[in-house]
Protein backbone atom coordinates (compact mmCIF):
# COMPACT_ATOMS: atom_id res chain seq x y z
CA UNK A 1 0.00 0.00 0.00
CA UNK A 2 1.39 3.40 -1.02
CA UNK A 3 1.08 6.00 1.75
CA UNK A 4 2.92 9.31 1.77
CA UNK A 5 3.34 9.84 5.47
CA UNK A 6 5.33 12.25 7.59
CA UNK A 7 8.75 10.81 6.69
CA UNK A 8 8.28 10.64 2.92
CA UNK A 9 6.50 14.01 2.70
CA UNK A 10 9.24 15.74 4.71
CA UNK A 11 11.90 14.54 2.29
CA UNK A 12 9.70 15.20 -0.75
CA UNK A 13 9.15 18.83 0.21
CA UNK A 14 12.88 19.44 0.57
CA UNK A 15 13.75 17.73 -2.71
CA UNK A 16 10.95 19.51 -4.59
CA UNK A 17 12.24 22.90 -3.45
CA UNK A 18 15.75 21.98 -4.44
CA UNK A 19 14.65 20.84 -7.89
CA UNK A 20 12.63 24.04 -8.41
CA UNK A 21 15.74 26.06 -7.65
CA UNK A 22 17.78 23.84 -9.96
CA UNK A 23 15.34 24.61 -12.77
CA UNK A 24 15.77 28.32 -12.10
CA UNK A 25 19.52 27.87 -12.37
CA UNK A 26 19.18 26.06 -15.70
CA UNK A 27 17.13 28.97 -17.07
CA UNK A 28 19.44 31.72 -15.73
CA UNK A 29 20.87 33.76 -18.63
CA UNK A 30 24.33 34.34 -17.12
CA UNK A 31 27.02 31.89 -16.01
CA UNK A 32 25.13 29.22 -17.91
CA UNK A 33 27.73 26.46 -17.79
CA UNK A 34 28.40 26.99 -14.08
CA UNK A 35 24.72 27.24 -13.17
CA UNK A 36 23.87 24.08 -15.06
CA UNK A 37 26.66 22.19 -13.34
CA UNK A 38 25.26 23.29 -9.98
CA UNK A 39 21.78 22.28 -11.11
CA UNK A 40 23.18 18.84 -11.94
CA UNK A 41 24.66 18.64 -8.44
CA UNK A 42 21.28 19.48 -6.90
CA UNK A 43 19.69 16.83 -9.12
CA UNK A 44 22.31 14.31 -7.97
CA UNK A 45 21.54 15.11 -4.32
CA UNK A 46 17.82 14.77 -5.04
CA UNK A 47 18.39 11.38 -6.63
CA UNK A 48 20.20 10.23 -3.48
CA UNK A 49 17.12 11.11 -1.42
CA UNK A 50 14.58 9.63 -3.85
CA UNK A 51 14.86 5.96 -2.71
CA UNK A 52 13.98 7.07 0.80
CA UNK A 53 11.05 9.19 -0.33
CA UNK A 54 9.50 6.26 -2.17
CA UNK A 55 10.76 3.72 0.36
CA UNK A 56 9.08 5.42 3.31
CA UNK A 57 5.91 5.64 1.19
CA UNK A 58 5.93 1.86 0.61
CA UNK A 59 6.91 1.71 -3.06
CA UNK A 60 9.53 -1.01 -2.59
CA UNK A 61 7.04 -3.19 -0.74
CA UNK A 62 4.39 -2.72 -3.42
CA UNK A 63 6.79 -2.89 -6.37
CA UNK A 64 9.84 -5.01 -5.44
CA UNK A 65 11.19 -4.69 -8.99
CA UNK A 66 12.21 -1.08 -8.12
CA UNK A 67 15.19 -2.43 -6.16
CA UNK A 68 18.55 -1.47 -7.67
CA UNK A 69 17.08 1.50 -9.54
CA UNK A 70 20.24 3.59 -10.18
CA UNK A 71 19.61 6.45 -7.76
CA UNK A 72 23.04 6.40 -6.05
CA UNK A 73 25.02 9.45 -7.20
CA UNK A 74 27.53 10.12 -4.42
CA UNK A 75 30.56 9.80 -6.68
CA UNK A 76 29.30 12.69 -8.80
CA UNK A 77 29.09 15.21 -5.94
CA UNK A 78 32.76 16.17 -5.72
CA UNK A 79 33.48 16.61 -9.45
CA UNK A 80 30.28 18.59 -10.04
CA UNK A 81 30.99 21.12 -7.29
CA UNK A 82 34.63 21.43 -8.32
CA UNK A 83 33.76 22.03 -11.97
CA UNK A 84 31.05 24.48 -10.91
CA UNK A 85 33.68 26.44 -8.98
CA UNK A 86 36.10 26.39 -11.91
CA UNK A 87 33.55 27.61 -14.43
CA UNK A 88 31.96 30.20 -12.13
CA UNK A 89 35.37 31.83 -11.63
CA UNK A 90 36.08 31.84 -15.35
CA UNK A 91 38.35 28.85 -15.64
CA UNK A 92 38.07 26.27 -18.39
CA UNK A 93 37.13 22.71 -17.68
CA UNK A 94 40.25 20.52 -17.55
CA UNK A 95 41.14 18.44 -20.61
CA UNK A 96 39.18 15.20 -20.77
CA UNK A 97 37.09 16.38 -17.86
CA UNK A 98 34.50 13.67 -18.44
CA UNK A 99 37.02 11.13 -17.17
CA UNK A 100 36.44 12.53 -13.68
CA UNK A 101 32.99 10.97 -13.82
CA UNK A 102 34.31 7.47 -14.53
CA UNK A 103 33.91 6.47 -10.84
CA UNK A 104 30.30 7.63 -10.97
CA UNK A 105 29.82 5.59 -14.15
CA UNK A 106 30.96 2.54 -12.21
CA UNK A 107 28.53 3.40 -9.41
CA UNK A 108 25.70 3.84 -11.90
CA UNK A 109 26.45 0.55 -13.68
CA UNK A 110 26.66 -1.33 -10.37
CA UNK A 111 22.92 -0.74 -10.08
CA UNK A 112 21.77 -0.25 -13.66
CA UNK A 113 23.09 -3.63 -14.79
CA UNK A 114 21.28 -5.40 -11.97
CA UNK A 115 18.05 -3.38 -12.13
CA UNK A 116 16.40 -5.28 -15.07
CA UNK A 117 17.11 -8.72 -13.58
CA UNK A 118 14.36 -10.78 -11.90
CA UNK A 119 13.64 -9.89 -8.29
CA UNK A 120 14.87 -13.29 -7.08
CA UNK A 121 18.21 -12.78 -8.83
CA UNK A 122 18.55 -9.28 -7.42
CA UNK A 123 17.85 -10.54 -3.91
CA UNK A 124 20.50 -13.21 -4.31
CA UNK A 125 23.05 -10.70 -5.63
CA UNK A 126 22.34 -8.29 -2.80
CA UNK A 127 22.95 -10.97 -0.19
CA UNK A 128 25.95 -12.42 -2.01
CA UNK A 129 28.00 -9.30 -2.77
CA UNK A 130 26.19 -5.99 -2.95
CA UNK A 131 25.13 -5.35 0.65
CA UNK A 132 28.35 -6.62 2.21
CA UNK A 133 31.01 -5.53 -0.31
CA UNK A 134 29.96 -3.36 -3.27
CA UNK A 135 27.62 -0.90 -1.57
CA UNK A 136 29.98 -0.16 1.38
CA UNK A 137 32.93 0.27 -0.99
CA UNK A 138 31.02 2.71 -3.17
CA UNK A 139 29.79 4.65 -0.14
CA UNK A 140 33.33 4.92 1.20
CA UNK A 141 34.56 5.95 -2.26
CA UNK A 142 31.86 8.61 -2.45
CA UNK A 143 32.90 10.17 0.86
CA UNK A 144 36.58 10.00 -0.15
CA UNK A 145 35.70 11.63 -3.48
CA UNK A 146 34.03 14.56 -1.71
CA UNK A 147 37.20 14.97 0.39
CA UNK A 148 39.55 14.88 -2.62
CA UNK A 149 37.53 17.22 -4.81
CA UNK A 150 36.76 19.37 -1.79
CA UNK A 151 40.50 19.94 -1.37
CA UNK A 152 40.80 20.82 -5.06
CA UNK A 153 37.86 23.21 -4.76
CA UNK A 154 39.40 24.85 -1.69
CA UNK A 155 42.65 25.46 -3.57
CA UNK A 156 40.72 26.98 -6.47
CA UNK A 157 38.81 29.20 -4.05
CA UNK A 158 42.03 30.39 -2.40
CA UNK A 159 43.66 31.03 -5.79
CA UNK A 160 40.66 33.08 -6.86
CA UNK A 161 40.84 35.21 -3.72
CA UNK A 162 44.50 35.92 -4.47
CA UNK A 163 43.63 36.69 -8.09
CA UNK A 164 41.06 39.28 -7.04
CA UNK A 165 43.50 40.92 -4.63
CA UNK A 166 46.38 40.93 -7.10
CA UNK A 167 44.50 42.11 -10.19
CA UNK A 168 41.34 43.98 -9.14
CA UNK A 169 40.54 46.96 -6.96
CA UNK A 170 36.87 46.00 -6.60
CA UNK A 171 37.38 42.43 -5.44
CA UNK A 172 34.92 42.92 -2.58
CA UNK A 173 32.12 42.93 -5.15
CA UNK A 174 33.10 39.42 -6.21
CA UNK A 175 33.80 37.93 -2.80
CA UNK A 176 33.71 34.17 -3.47
CA UNK A 177 32.62 33.33 0.08
CA UNK A 178 29.60 31.46 -1.32
CA UNK A 179 31.99 28.89 -2.79
CA UNK A 180 33.64 28.48 0.60
CA UNK A 181 30.30 28.18 2.39
CA UNK A 182 28.94 25.71 -0.17
CA UNK A 183 32.07 23.63 0.23
CA UNK A 184 31.68 23.69 4.01
CA UNK A 185 28.05 22.54 3.68
CA UNK A 186 29.05 19.71 1.37
CA UNK A 187 31.92 18.69 3.65
CA UNK A 188 29.66 18.76 6.72
CA UNK A 189 27.16 16.52 4.95
CA UNK A 190 29.97 14.15 4.00
CA UNK A 191 31.00 13.93 7.68
CA UNK A 192 27.42 13.13 8.69
CA UNK A 193 27.29 10.57 5.91
CA UNK A 194 30.51 9.01 7.16
CA UNK A 195 29.11 8.86 10.70
CA UNK A 196 26.00 7.03 9.58
CA UNK A 197 28.15 4.74 7.43
CA UNK A 198 30.23 3.76 10.47
CA UNK A 199 27.14 3.32 12.62
CA UNK A 200 25.63 0.95 10.03
CA UNK A 201 28.88 -1.00 9.85
CA UNK A 202 29.02 -1.39 13.63
CA UNK A 203 25.35 -2.30 13.96
CA UNK A 204 24.07 -4.33 10.96
CA UNK A 205 20.60 -4.45 12.50
CA UNK A 206 20.00 -0.79 11.62
CA UNK A 207 17.39 -0.23 8.87
CA UNK A 208 16.78 2.56 6.40
CA UNK A 209 14.42 4.16 8.96
CA UNK A 210 17.50 4.87 11.07
CA UNK A 211 18.94 6.95 8.22
CA UNK A 212 15.98 9.32 7.94
CA UNK A 213 17.72 12.31 9.49
CA UNK A 214 20.73 11.90 7.27
CA UNK A 215 18.50 12.23 4.23
CA UNK A 216 16.78 15.23 5.77
CA UNK A 217 20.29 16.68 5.75
CA UNK A 218 20.71 15.83 2.07
CA UNK A 219 17.39 17.49 1.20
CA UNK A 220 18.43 20.60 3.16
CA UNK A 221 21.73 20.57 1.26
CA UNK A 222 19.81 20.60 -2.04
CA UNK A 223 17.81 23.64 -0.88
CA UNK A 224 20.89 25.47 0.37
CA UNK A 225 22.85 24.90 -2.83
CA UNK A 226 19.89 26.10 -4.86
CA UNK A 227 19.28 29.27 -2.84
CA UNK A 228 22.91 30.36 -2.63
CA UNK A 229 23.61 29.30 -6.20
CA UNK A 230 20.67 31.39 -7.40
CA UNK A 231 21.82 34.39 -5.38
CA UNK A 232 25.13 34.25 -7.25
CA UNK A 233 23.79 33.12 -10.60
CA UNK A 234 23.65 36.60 -12.16
CA UNK A 235 26.98 37.97 -10.92
CA UNK A 236 29.63 38.44 -13.60
CA UNK A 237 32.64 37.03 -11.79
CA UNK A 238 35.95 38.17 -13.31
CA UNK A 239 37.66 35.27 -15.01
CA UNK A 240 40.89 33.99 -13.58
CA UNK A 241 43.50 34.23 -16.29
CA UNK A 242 41.89 37.19 -18.03
CA UNK A 243 44.95 39.24 -17.08
CA UNK A 244 47.42 38.51 -19.84
CA UNK A 245 51.10 39.10 -20.30
CA UNK A 246 51.69 42.05 -22.61
CA UNK A 247 55.35 42.87 -22.09
CA UNK A 248 57.74 43.94 -24.83
CA UNK A 249 60.16 41.13 -25.71
CA UNK A 250 63.09 43.24 -24.49
CA UNK A 251 61.96 43.04 -20.88
CA UNK A 252 63.18 39.68 -19.67
CA UNK A 253 64.66 38.32 -16.48
CA UNK A 254 67.77 37.33 -18.38
CA UNK A 255 68.39 40.90 -19.52
CA UNK A 256 67.84 42.24 -15.98
CA UNK A 257 69.23 39.52 -13.72
CA UNK A 258 69.88 41.92 -10.80
CA UNK A 259 66.71 43.98 -11.05
CA UNK A 260 66.08 46.03 -7.93
CA UNK A 261 62.33 45.70 -7.43
CA UNK A 262 62.20 48.51 -4.88
CA UNK A 263 63.69 50.97 -7.37
CA UNK A 264 61.51 49.65 -10.16
CA UNK A 265 58.38 49.87 -8.01
CA UNK A 266 59.20 53.43 -6.95
CA UNK A 267 59.68 54.41 -10.60
CA UNK A 268 56.38 52.91 -11.67
CA UNK A 269 54.60 54.35 -8.63
CA UNK A 270 55.82 57.81 -9.65
CA UNK A 271 54.33 57.34 -13.10
CA UNK A 272 51.05 56.18 -11.58
CA UNK A 273 50.95 59.20 -9.28
CA UNK A 274 51.97 61.73 -11.94
CA UNK A 275 49.31 60.49 -14.36
CA UNK A 276 46.82 59.67 -11.61
CA UNK A 277 46.18 56.28 -13.20
CA UNK A 278 44.50 55.19 -9.99
CA UNK A 279 41.52 57.42 -10.81
CA UNK A 280 40.44 55.06 -13.58
CA UNK A 281 37.56 53.04 -12.07
CA UNK A 282 38.19 50.23 -14.56
CA UNK A 283 41.90 49.89 -13.89
CA UNK A 284 43.16 46.33 -13.54
CA UNK A 285 46.61 44.86 -13.24
CA UNK A 286 46.57 44.22 -16.99
CA UNK A 287 45.56 47.77 -17.95
CA UNK A 288 48.07 49.27 -15.52
CA UNK A 289 50.86 47.08 -16.89
CA UNK A 290 49.97 48.19 -20.41
CA UNK A 291 50.11 51.84 -19.36
CA UNK A 292 53.54 51.25 -17.84
CA UNK A 293 54.82 49.37 -20.90
CA UNK A 294 55.49 46.33 -18.73
CA UNK A 295 53.80 43.01 -18.10
CA UNK A 296 51.52 41.84 -15.36
CA UNK A 297 54.10 39.52 -13.83
CA UNK A 298 56.70 42.24 -13.43
CA UNK A 299 54.28 44.87 -12.16
CA UNK A 300 52.83 42.46 -9.62
CA UNK A 301 56.30 41.40 -8.49
CA UNK A 302 57.46 45.01 -8.20
CA UNK A 303 54.49 45.92 -6.06
CA UNK A 304 54.78 42.82 -3.88
CA UNK A 305 58.56 42.77 -3.43
CA UNK A 306 59.38 46.43 -3.92
CA UNK A 307 56.54 48.04 -1.96
CA UNK A 308 55.14 45.13 0.01
CA UNK A 309 51.70 45.81 -1.45
CA UNK A 310 49.17 43.93 -3.51
CA UNK A 311 47.80 45.61 -6.61
CA UNK A 312 44.50 46.26 -4.82
CA UNK A 313 46.21 47.83 -1.80
CA UNK A 314 48.47 49.95 -4.04
CA UNK A 315 45.65 51.47 -6.12
CA UNK A 316 43.03 51.72 -3.38
CA UNK A 317 45.58 53.22 -1.01
CA UNK A 318 46.07 56.14 -3.38
CA UNK A 319 42.35 56.51 -3.86
CA UNK A 320 41.75 56.56 -0.11
CA UNK A 321 44.45 59.20 0.39
CA UNK A 322 42.77 61.38 -2.24
CA UNK A 323 39.42 60.92 -0.51
CA UNK A 324 40.94 61.75 2.87
CA UNK A 325 42.33 65.04 1.53
CA UNK A 326 38.91 66.00 0.21
CA UNK A 327 37.11 64.97 3.39
CA UNK A 328 39.50 67.03 5.52
CA UNK A 329 39.06 70.17 3.37
CA UNK A 330 36.31 72.41 4.82
CA UNK A 331 35.85 73.99 1.40
CA UNK A 332 34.69 70.70 -0.13
CA UNK A 333 30.97 70.16 0.35
CA UNK A 334 30.50 67.22 -2.02
CA UNK A 335 28.87 64.14 -0.55
CA UNK A 336 31.17 61.28 0.33
CA UNK A 337 30.20 58.97 -2.53
CA UNK A 338 30.78 61.71 -5.10
CA UNK A 339 34.27 62.18 -3.71
CA UNK A 340 34.88 58.43 -3.68
CA UNK A 341 33.73 57.94 -7.27
CA UNK A 342 35.89 60.87 -8.39
CA UNK A 343 38.85 59.11 -6.80
CA UNK A 344 38.23 56.00 -8.87
CA UNK A 345 36.05 53.78 -6.72
CA UNK A 346 33.24 52.22 -8.72
CA UNK A 347 30.93 51.09 -5.91
CA UNK A 348 29.93 52.03 -2.39
CA UNK A 349 30.82 48.55 -1.13
CA UNK A 350 34.38 48.55 -2.47
CA UNK A 351 34.94 52.11 -1.20
CA UNK A 352 33.65 51.44 2.31
CA UNK A 353 35.69 48.25 2.62
CA UNK A 354 38.90 49.87 1.39
CA UNK A 355 38.45 52.95 3.59
CA UNK A 356 37.73 50.90 6.70
CA UNK A 357 40.69 48.59 6.05
CA UNK A 358 43.16 51.42 5.47
CA UNK A 359 41.89 54.11 7.86
CA UNK A 360 40.15 52.06 10.52
CA UNK A 361 37.02 54.19 10.66
CA UNK A 362 34.10 55.21 8.48
CA UNK A 363 34.42 58.07 5.95
CA UNK A 364 31.80 60.17 7.73
CA UNK A 365 33.54 59.74 11.10
CA UNK A 366 36.88 60.64 9.50
CA UNK A 367 35.38 63.80 7.96
CA UNK A 368 34.01 64.97 11.31
CA UNK A 369 37.28 64.31 13.15
CA UNK A 370 39.52 65.81 10.46
CA UNK A 371 37.51 69.02 10.23
CA UNK A 372 37.43 69.47 13.98
CA UNK A 373 41.23 69.41 13.96
CA UNK A 374 41.57 71.91 11.13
Amino acid sequence: MIVFGRLSVTLLIGVAQGLALALMLVLAPKNQRANRLLALLILAVAMMVTPYIIGFAGFYDAYPWLSFAPFETGLAFGPLFYFYTCTLTGGPLPPQWLRHFAPYAVQFLSQALVFPLPVETKDWWDGFANASIISPLLTFASIASVAIYGHMTWRRYQAYKVFLTETRTDGVLFDPSWIRNGLIALAAMALVWGGFFMADALDPSRTYFDRFWMYVGFSMLAIYLGIEGWRNAQLDYPAMGETTTIAPPAITEASHPQRDWAIQAASWAQVVDDRELWRDPEVTLASLAKSLGANTTYVSRALNEGLGLTFSAFINGRRVEAVKRQLADPAVDDDILTIAFAAGFNSKASFNRAFADLVGTTPSAYRRTARLKS
